[in-house]
């Protein structure tokens, strides 16, 4: 018989083998709170579209609801083409991300040649006014496709070295660029290079060689303004909007006045002065500057907790997603958002000089609309696979 001692017996009673952790629960359904978010901050942008549009639409179109119509044709069918999109597998995009950023490229470079020009500038393609796009647009939906397929193929040892992680991407933001400047779009330029990098930053590309790629970006664009006359009178009057008030410093001037006006409550909804063509562009890129002396300080932090709460949701999916091309296309897309939404929040406020940085889900623009729709198609089919991290 054989005799245990009473810690031999103490353990043989409580000791329980460990159990094996069970698999992570893949989500089947889409992220309820994101599309949510983007329903209700559609809705928001077509309502602050019409009030800051009414009078400018019928002074260019003599039909106060031209942009808002149209504007709503276009949300209509996004919402659908986001619907479908999000029903398929993010995966297919990786096997034709070479073809389409080569087509893309190529549109890039012959936009400045068979483009329209509007407003000193060519950055549109298109037939008449019933259909023109940026297909600069287009490049940065390519940028973040190719980056996050091509890094997470990439083994982590070559994508944490210059040469093989970092010099190649670098090459072909290069590339970009040139067709960029043709075009005279420092602001998508930016947008571009600032997508990329993050996508980079976050596949384990080691950050200290942001350095040398960030002190060649500020050199490139203090020689793009020193060489560009167009660039200095908008950085002229962005330091000082008023010193020339009826000419360059005319639409940072009356943004500011506008946003003064409002004060914490607003003049209330369709109340606005501004707007009633002292705003230049009401209907795109000065848009919130209309909202704000409407809707005031309060009505202008609504709109930035909203758009918070969506780029919080993508890059929630970004973490939870299953695998890492999924990941860094679900932070690349949210990136863009936070982006392009900031820059036109720094350019009406008077932080960043005045660009061509348009507001997404409120600014004008049926295609760009159409694009900014898909993108959150492709984010919310990632929330399908995402690891369900609260059920483990």
């Amino acid at each position: 018989m054989a005799v245990y001692t009473h810690d031999e017996q103490y353990k043989q009673q409580t000791y329980q083998p460990p159990q094996p952790l069970s698999p992570p629960r893949i989500k089947k359904g889409m992220d309820g709170p994101l599309l949510f978010m983007v329903l209700l901050l559609m809705a928001t942008g077509l309502l602050a579209l019409f009030t800051a549009s009414y009078v400018y639409s019928y002074y260019n179109n003599e039909n106060s609801m031209y942009y808002f119509t149209r504007q709503g044709i276009f949300a209509l069918a996004g919402i659908f083409c986001m619907l479908i999109i999000s029903r398929i597998n993010y995966h297919i995009y990786g096997f034709f991300h070479r073809y389409f950023f080569i087509g893309v490229l190529v549109l890039m470079y012959l936009t400045p040649f068979i483009g329209k020009t509007v407003k000193g500038a060519k950055r549109w393609i298109g037939f008449g006014e019933t259909f023109r796009f940026q297909p600069s647009e287009l490049m940065k939906v390519a940028v973040i496709i190719s980056f996050s397929y091509v890094a997470s193929q990439m083994a982590t040892e070559d994508l944490r070295t210059f040469r093989k992680g970092v010099m190649p991407f670098l090459e072909v933001l290069a590339v970009i660029a040139g067709a960029m400047v043709l075009q005279k779009h420092l602001s998508g330029t930016v947008i571009i290079f600032a997508i990329g990098l993050i996508v980079l930053f976050v596949a384990g590309i080691k950050i200290w060689y942001f350095v040398p790629v960030g002190v060649t970006g500020v050199f490139a664009a203090v020689a793009y303004i020193l060489t560009n006359s167009y660039a200095q009178e908008r950085v002229a009057s962005w330091l000082d909007p008023f010193l020339d008030l009826r000419d360059t410093g005319w639409q940072a001037a009356m943004s500011h006045v506008a946003i003064g006006s409002g004060g914490i409550w607003g003049l209330g909804l369709g109340q606005g002065r501004q707007k009633q063509l002292y705003i230049p562009e009401p209907a795109n890129d000065f848009v919130f500057s209309a909202w704000c002396e409407e809707m005031g300080l309060l009505g202008a932090t609504l709109i930035l907790v909203m758009f918070g709460y969506l780029i919080y949701r993508g890059f929630y999916i970004a973490r939870s997603s299953r695998d890492k091309f999924g990941c860094l296309l679900a932070t690349g897309i949210s990136a863009k958002l936070a982006i392009q939404a900031l820059m036109n929040l720094f350019v009406v406020t008077g932080i960043f000089p005045v660009t061509g940085a348009a507001l997404p889900f409120f600014s004008y623009g049926g295609t760009a609309l159409m694009i900014q729709l898909a993108e959150m198609g492709i984010l919310l089919n990632i929330s399908r696979f995402t690891v369900d991290t609260e059920q483990n």
